[in-house]
């Protein structure tokens, strides 16, 4: 949906001080829904591509900021405190599948999960299947969504969100080799539920790509 700029003064009433939070511009938007008229006047926050839906929170933000400084260092405290009690370095319980064992592990320091899986025992050599630290490095969020194996165990069906608004994009990846197959960019796409069908089974015999 293309935004509306909101009128030029408008925006006075966001200008804020230490102690006055800012106030969200009223713009009049009108929908019919079942034949009822609906009006709804903050409905441009909706707008997410909206700079000025952006100007408001940053001013939301800014107010929150200058409202808790006080708070900051027993929130540093707190903080230390709640990540002391938390094992950063941990084991999921193994999933046996058709012949592997399927975890997830997580490392100190790291933000996000590693899936993995060892052939026959715990023992055995680990085979990292999806690093979401490194699929992160250079985005500012990422999400895992579904996360399915063929029945023959050599290609991963996973579907991925980098910008935190659960669009997921499918991904195809061939554990042979460790690249990546060519596959469709689905959007809204966030589980591979019963009823649905495996796209596993479109990318057998496909080139791969890097």
């Amino acid at each position: 949906m293309p935004f509306r700029l909101i009128p030029p003064g408008v925006f006075l009433a966001m200008v804020i001080t230490a102690q006055t939070p800012p106030i969200a511009p009223r713009v009049e938007h009108r929908e019919v829904r079942h034949g009822d008229t609906v009006i709804d006047d903050y409905f441009w926050l909706r707008e997410k591509s909206n700079p000025a839906v952006a100007q408001y929170l940053e001013a939301e933000n800014a107010y929150t900021t200058s409202m808790t400084k006080g708070l900051e260092p027993f929130s540093a405290a707190l903080y230390k405190e709640m990540l002391a009690r938390i094992k950063q370095t941990d084991l999921s319980v193994p999933t046996p599948l058709r012949g592997y064992l399927y975890y997830s592990r997580t490392e100190e320091g790291k933000q996000y999960p590693i899936q993995c899986r060892r052939k026959g025992a715990m023992d055995a050599p680990e085979e990292v299947l999806l690093d979401l630290n490194e699929l992160g490095k250079d985005q500012k969020f990422v999400g895992l969504g579904a996360f399915q194996v063929s029945d023959d165990q050599n290609l991963l069906a996973y579907t991925i969100d980098y910008i935190g608004f659960r669009q997921f994009a499918l991904r195809v990846k061939d554990l042979r080799t460790d690249r990546r197959c060519p596959t469709h960019r689905a959007r809204h796409f966030p589980g591979l539920g019963r009823g649905q069908q495996n796209p596993l089974s479109n990318h057998r015999g496909h080139r791969h790509q890097a």
